[in-house]
């Protein structure tokens, strides 16, 4: 079955006046895995969809009281519950009442007696074209949310870097220091745009498959190590102290050293970001039943149990800021998890507000079973 209308995620409202065809059509369904939903009348269905919104509904065409003509009109005029494709379930000989169920905003419809193939056919059908439709929605969603953020937060460096050069080229008694000065000033501004357009490439790159993984046992030790090392000048800056722990020793893991190195500097860098000055930032390696962790804990304001829930998600906008002005596009942690989800490992953070929080990425080590919490 295609994933996109994958059982685990499908509950299907089945709606008829007969108990019997309930049964008939609730066994197909179960059968095949969806969570089923069950009415007997139109008020029925419609207290259903209150209670809890169905991914797909199977509602009977002639019912006593309120047919399924009116209740799909209902359906169509609740916002909740609008945009759920509904089939109708009809016999041979009421299909002069087809056209009226269409234009009552039906999608399909499914004859009696029923037969299981057509039926569980045309429900993973229209299954699959909601979630196609939900995706839809969501890339859309993102484009838009990309193209604001990169509209918003380019500007400003652009604007930087226009007004630097302006004042190199008609400033012509300019000192060689101030030269030096802007020049330094022109540097950040383009390489915050490049690490903006980087992790934007990170990203699709990802979500396309692209990535070039190239997995053999690496030294875990010395890739933090190198990652750590990076980092110190910019701790320094702020009169940050970055401790290196290692409990683990030497440790070999199947991984990508390259995209390893790129996650674990990400940490580092959030915790140099997220710390206010003179605070002590320690990162340890440590053995795990099975593997080896990474932790990079911080004394930085902590995660709310808000922001805890969105902490990996794209685009994700926290309520703790940098405490250096350093800049944030919200997109390295969800880069982060990926990059570690591909390379069968686990990434979390354990925080509470106002008391700093810890990053940990967990590896199963060469040879071992993936690591389990």
């Amino acid at each position: 079955m295609n994933s996109l209308a994958s059982p685990t995620r499908s509950r299907v409202l089945v709606v008829d006046d007969i108990p019997r065809n309930l049964q008939v059509v609730g066994t197909m369904l179960r059968g095949e895995g969806y969570e089923v939903m069950g009415a007997t009348s139109g008020a029925d269905a419609l207290e259903s969809v209150r209670a809890e919104v169905p991914d797909l509904i199977l509602l009977d065409l002639m019912m006593p009281e309120m047919d399924g003509l009116e209740v799909c009109r209902r359906f169509k005029a609740d916002p909740s519950v609008r945009g759920i494709p509904t089939i109708f379930l009809t016999a041979s000989n009421e299909m002069e009442h087809l056209v009226r169920g269409f234009e009552a905003g039906a999608v399909d419809y499914i004859t009696k007696p029923f037969n299981a193939p057509e039926l569980l056919a045309r429900v993973r059908t229209h299954l699959e074209l909601r979630h196609a439709r939900e995706r839809l929605r969501e890339m859309n969603d993102e484009k838009n949310e990309f193209m604001g953020i990169a509209a918003h937060d380019l500007r400003s460096p652009l604007n930087a870097v226009k007004g630097y050069t302006e004042m190199l080229i008609e400033e012509e008694a300019m000192d060689r220091s101030e030269q030096t000065g802007l020049l330094g000033r022109i540097h950040d501004a383009t390489q915050r745009m490049v690490e903006m357009v980087q992790n934007l490439l990170d990203v699709n790159a990802i979500e396309r498959g692209e990535m070039n993984l190239q997995l053999a046992p690496a030294d875990v030790s010395a890739l933090l190590s190198s990652a750590v090392e990076t980092h110190r000048p910019r701790a320094a800056a702020k009169q940050q102290r970055l401790h290196l722990g290692n409990e683990a020793g030497p440790v070999n893991v199947r991984l990508d050293p390259n995209l390893t190195v790129q996650v674990l500097e990400n940490l580092i860098s959030n915790a140099v970001k997220y710390s206010p000055p003179g605070r002590d930032i320690h990162v340890r390696l440590k053995r795990s039943p099975g593997g080896v962790r990474c932790e990079v804990k911080d004394e930085g304001p902590g995660l709310s149990a808000e922001d805890q829930k969105k902490l990996f998600g794209k685009f994700a906008r926290l309520s703790a800021k940098p405490t250096g002005g350093e800049h944030s596009t919200g997109l390295g942690l969800s880069i982060v998890k990926k990059m570690v989800e591909a390379m069968h490992g686990r990434v979390w953070c354990e925080s509470e507000l106002g008391h700093g929080a810890t990053f940990i990425v967990e590896f199963a080590i060469a040879g071992g079973e993936s690591p389990s919490r």
